[in-house]
């Protein structure tokens, strides 16, 4: 379980570090953690619709956190 945590935490810094290119970070990383996800479960279990919604559930939380983070940014005026 610990190395499941740290393979995790690891692609999710991999997202992060290619979201400062694409000025989204948060959702950059939770795409990337996203289809880390996917494939884990496309392996484990084959279905690929299955894959796919799990693939657009995390990407659409990495949207909603990347939403929330700038209207706080611009409620707090540090945008």
């Amino acid at each position: 379980m610990t190395l499941g945590i740290v393979v995790f935490g690891a692609a999710f810094l991999v997202g992060l570090g290619l979201g400062t290119y694409t000025r989204r970070p948060i959702s950059t990383a939770f795409l990337v953690v996203g289809s880390f996800t996917a494939l884990l479960m496309l392996s484990a279990t084959g279905e690929t619709f299955g894959a796919a919604a799990v693939l657009a559930i995390v990407f659409l939380l990495g949207l909603v956190a990347e939403s929330v983070r700038e209207t706080v940014a611009l409620l707090l005026g540090r945008y």
